[in-house]
């Protein structure tokens, strides 16, 4: 990859900004914060501003970091070489949802009444689904990225058909979500939710079907 230090460097200015923000206006947070959301996308759960204020940032230095440190311990680790700009992506793009998230926390906390988080997140969660389906096809066997069962793992041909096949799968599931972002109600939120759980189960069955076909 390119300029390969200069995008670490982006990537860790996403994982510090919200850090940085956090902390320049952590004296003007009410003391209890928005936290959690129900199905409707009312807020349900007020958590007090320390430590909960710092969840998201932590969260996404703990990303950048962990994502350095994966590659040298995975078994398989001369694989990453083989979809480094991938793992790059996936990287980059972790990181900016817990920055959107907390400038979207600090500022619903500071009383910005016009954002609405329940669009917002479903909406990113969706674009997070797109691009992983469309990069899910050139992962390569590794231990912490990608669809891991224990049959994708035994066969690289295994392997190679869940993640076209789940990242297909995980493209469309996540231009739907996209959709239903934007449509209010219990109904399109059950079904959005119903739609993460067939991409979460739907792949593994796939890969156990080929393995069996292979056998």
């Amino acid at each position: 990859m390119k300029n390969e230090k200069t995008l670490i460097k982006l990537m860790w200015g996403f994982a510090l900004f919200p850090l940085l923000v956090t902390l320049a206006v952590f004296g003007g947070l009410p003391e209890q914060i928005p936290m959690h959301w129900n199905i409707q996308g009312e807020i349900d759960a007020w958590y007090p501003k320390f430590p909960w204020a710092f969840m998201a940032p932590i969260l996404g230095i703990a990303i950048t970091i962990m994502a350095s440190v994966l590659p040298k311990i995975d078994p398989k680790k001369e694989n990453y070489e083989r979809f480094k700009n991938q793992y790059f992506i996936i990287r980059l793009i972790l990181v900016a949802f817990f920055a959107i998230l907390q400038l979207v926390i600090i500022s619903i906390s500071m009383g910005a009444t016009f954002i609405n988080v329940d669009t917002i997140v479903k909406l990113m969660v969706g674009i997070l689904f797109v691009v992983l389906g469309n990069l899910m096809p050139k992962f390569k066997q590794n231990y912490f990225v990608g669809i891991k069962t224990p049959w994708t793992l035994n066969n690289e041909a295994v392997w190679t058909k869940t993640h076209r096949h789940g990242g297909f799968v995980w493209f469309i599931i996540g231009f739907l979500m996209c959709v239903l972002a934007f449509l209010p109600g219990t109904g399109s939120a059950v079904v959005y939710f119903a739609l993460i759980l067939i991409a979460a189960i739907e792949p593994i069955l796939y890969s156990l079907i080929q393995f069996k076909k292979l056998k």
